[in-house]
Order: C-alpha cells, then structure tokens, then sequence
C-alpha cells in the first residue's frame, strides 16, 4: 500500500471534513521522518517507503482513532459553570427585587428572560464554527460597527446629557455593553493583516481608531479608555507574535507606548482645560458629590459579617442609599446581605471562568481561534478588576457592570455571546490547523487590456 492510499482511507474514517487535511498533513509528516530514518539505516526509497507505512498500523483502525480527537468537542465543564452563574444572577435580583418596591416580581421575571437569552445566545456562537472569521472579519467588523452607528442616531435615548441607550417600543437597552464585542472582532482583522508588514501595521491601527468611534460619541471616557487598552494589548500581543514582520518588535512597542502615555496626557490636559468635565471630574471625586456613593458603600461594608447580614444592614437600606445598587455594586451588595463568605465564593466563581477562558486561549493551536479567545479574555478580566476595585471603595464611582449579572439585558447577553465565542475556539480546537488560509487580491495580476480597431 503506497502512502497516498494510506492517508486517503486513514481520513475518510473521520467524520469531521474540516479536519481531514490537518490529520493528512500530520500523517504524512509522520511517515515522511520514518521514511529519512530509514533511509538512513540505508534502505532504498521504495523500500523505506513500504516500511514507513506498516508502521503506521490498519488504516481503517488509525482513522477511527483519531476520529475520536479530531471532531468538535463542547466544552461541558464551561456549560455547567455558565448555567450556575446564571441561576446566582437570578437569585441575587430575586433578593433585589424582594428588597425594592420599586422592582418587584416583574423586575426578576425580566431579569431571568435575559438570563434564558443569555444563554441561548451563547449555544447558537458555540456551535457556530468561527474560523469563517479568517476571511469575513472586514465584513463582521463593518456590520458591527455599522449596527451600532444605526442604533444611536435612529433609536438613541439621550439620559443625562448622553446617548448610551436605545428604545425599542417600550423596552430601553444600554449600548456601552455591545461596543465590547469589538474586541474579538479587532483580533479577527489583526489576523486578516497579519504578514502585510508595514501596510498591514497601519491598516490595524486605522481599524483601532473605527473600532473606537461609536464609544467616543456616546461620551463615556471609562468605557473609551478601557476599550482602548483593550485594542492597544491585542494589537502588542500581535507585534510580539511577529504577525507584522517588525524587525525589532520590542523597540518599537517601547516607543509605540511611549507615544500612547505622552498623548493621553495631553489628553487629560485638554479635557480639564474645558471648565464643564472639570467640574464633572471634580465632583466625581468629591466626597460630598458624585464620589458619595463610594464613603456609603464603604460605610456599608465595615458593618458587614463573614456570614449573615451585617450590622445595622438590611435590604431597603441597602437600595435606597446607593444608586446603581444592581449594576454597580452587586459584589458590595452580597457582602452586605449575606456576608464577606458569600462575597469571596462569587469572586472565586468568577476567578474559575477566568481560569477556564484563559486555559482554552492559550491552549489553542489556531492563532485565529488564540487571539479571539483572548480578546474575550481580555474584556471579562478588565471589567471584573475593575468591577472588584469600585465595590471595595479602591475606584470612585464610575458606572461598570459585572459580567452577567449586574441588571440589563444587554450586559447579560453580551457576556453570555463572548462566552459563547470562547467555547467555539475550544470546539474546534482539534479540528482546525495552526493556520487558517485568507484570500487575497493578487496584486501582480495584470490587467486585462482593449484595443478597439478603427479600421474597417
């Protein structure tokens, strides 16, 4: 049996089509190093050849086996872990809504639809395969970006001065949560622009400033800043990796960062040069303004216990005194009504979903399906660092969610999709190769040239 016929009845014993080339490749890697060994014990090629593939073993056995690895495989540990935590959102809104006449039942019933949301949403992303990414991100990007431009000028609410929600009849979503799935679609186009060299550095650069766009006109400079780093780590983690063929990468992200600080602080100087966001970023951080908040959570939580509600705690008193009490501070919340034990296991929950998400990023052969991964990564671990920040009264005041469970349907279902994206990386991890193919234009083709005669 010659080594073509091998491989040819070894993979048509996998299932999974995309996988075949990727386990003819390995394979016949495999038997092109047996064949060098024994060419050089001095075995002729036909010979070492013949050898190689006995080797290998019965065909037909060899491909069950590996039809058994190389098949999408779901995440169940994930599955269950995102079940649990939404069943703890819905229970920490049951206890909002049993504390607050203003929410009630209505309140907890909506609560847990955008919970079943959540989830669904993240079932249907998991079994999508997302290597379609590889060539479609430009066009993923443009609809993105596109959908939310659509929604502020057509369905935008302006609340205090800003539009950072849409209404649809009767029901008002947050749009700031939906920004931070650029994230995940900005890898995806550093993937498309990967080995494009100078070119390719400058295009990713011009889609970090179009990704930026829609959270710069809803006017929220914490979101604007933490999207902004987020895009500016991937971007470095691209320039490491050597995606742009950087001659000496570190130098130039030294430099590169170097310019990101000297702009910022220009930044700040402008923005406090305007006399009304002085006075709104004085305020913020006056104990007596916005920055109250923060003293009465604080207050709050040196009256909690390990276990049980703390002293002088309850409920009413709990919603009544800090605003944003079910987005905001949800973490301070449970340490207050169910003590500093209960706090601690949900931190620990959310530090286990890190874990995991990090395990399968890192974990992924496919650069695609890494950088993505880790984009995903990246938004959960930025917003619950800051998120834990603000609850302990490190942070001022600053308005953040904590991935599935702070109140809103849109927070929910957005951590509920990047989770989702996370588990497809993780499903095909054994089906997809290191590198995924993107066509190009090919640049060098000429063109086709008309010559009309005039002569009859």
């Amino acid at each position: 049996m010659g080594k073509e016929e091998y491989i040819r009845i070894l993979t048509e014993q996998i299932r999974c089509v995309k996988a075949r080339g990727m386990v003819a490749d390995e394979v016949e890697k495999h038997i092109e190093d047996q064949i060098y060994s024994y060419k050089e014990q001095g075995m002729e090629e036909e010979k070492a050849m013949e050898a190689a593939v006995k080797d290998m073993g019965d065909p037909v056995e060899a491909g069950v086996s590996m039809d058994r690895v190389h098949r999408p495989q779901i995440s169940w540990g994930m599955m269950a872990l995102m079940a649990v935590i939404g069943i703890v959102s819905i229970l920490i809104h049951a206890a909002f809504g049993g504390s607050s006449p203003d929410l009630g039942l209505e309140y907890v019933i909506r609560q847990a639809i955008y919970t079943g949301i959540g989830f669904l949403a993240m079932v249907l992303v998991c079994m999508i395969d997302y290597s379609f990414l590889a060539e479609h991100s430009v066009g993923t990007a443009l609809g993105l970006l596109g959908v939310m431009l659509l929604s502020y000028f057509l369905l935008g609410r302006e609340i205090n001065g800003a539009v950072r929600w849409i209404s649809i009849g009767g029901l008002t979503m947050g749009l700031i949560p939906w920004i931070y799935l650029c994230v995940p679609v900005y890898g995806a186009i550093l993937y498309k622009y990967r080995r494009e060299h100078r070119w390719g550095t400058v295009k990713s650069l011009l889609w970090m400033a179009l990704m930026v766009l829609p959270v710069c006109m809803m006017d929220s400079l914490s979101s604007f800043v933490m999207l902004l780093l987020m895009l500016l780590f991937l971007f470095s983690t691209a320039v490491l990796k050597g995606w742009f063929q950087i001659r000496r990468p570190k130098c130039f992200l030294a430099v590169f960062w170097m310019g990101i600080i000297l702009g910022s602080l220009v930044y700040l100087f402008v923005l406090t040069a305007d006399r009304i966001r002085r006075t709104r970023l004085l305020l913020g951080l006056d104990p007596q303004g916005a920055n109250y908040v923060r003293y009465r959570v604080m207050e709050i939580l040196r009256g909690s216990r390990w276990i049980g509600m703390g002293d002088g705690a309850d409920f009413s008193e709990f919603v009544t005194t800090v605003p944003g009490f079910n987005q905001s501070y949800v973490l301070a919340f449970v340490a207050s009504a169910f003590g500093y034990v209960a706090a601690i296991g949900l931190t620990v929950l959310f530090g286990w979903i890190l874990f995991l998400i990090f395990r399968i990023s890192l974990g992924q052969k496919n650069e695609l399906g890494m950088m993505i991964s880790c984009g995903c990564g990246m938004v959960f671990s930025t917003l619950l660092l800051l998120y834990f920040l603000e609850n302990v009264g490190i942070l001022p005041y600053i308005t953040i969610d904590i991935p599935f469970i702070s109140a809103g349907g849109s927070n929910v279902i957005v951590s509920y999709i990047l989770a989702g994206i996370v588990m497809s990386v993780g499903r095909y991890k054994h089906v997809l190769p290191k590198e995924l193919p993107v066509r190009k234009r090919d640049r060098k083709t000429p063109r086709v040239k008309i010559f009309v005669s005039l002569e009859r």
